[in-house]
């Protein structure tokens, strides 16, 4: 099965730098461009998932007041200042 193809526009100066790293590493730009998507989707993954992890947290019921959490911040800003 072929792979999907995608197709965007970038700054002709970003095209320019790509091409000078694909040119010193000896690697075509489809190389570096997969290898930037997959760290990019990847770093930005946890995002997500931290989302989906709190809503079902809300749902179960686990959850902190908003009192209770600015207390916390208080207490810890005034351990900083001593």
């Amino acid at each position: 099965m072929a792979s999907p193809v995608l197709s965007f526009r970038v700054e002709e100066v970003l095209v320019e730098q790509l091409d000078q790293l694909a040119l010193a590493t000896d690697r075509d730009r489809q190389y570096h461009l997969k290898r930037a998507l997959a760290r990019y989707v990847e770093s930005e993954s946890w995002h997500v998932k931290a989302i989906a992890e709190g809503m079902a947290d809300v749902e179960a019921g686990r959850v902190t007041d908003l009192e209770t959490v600015k207390a916390k911040w208080v207490k810890r800003a005034a351990h900083r200042t001593d």
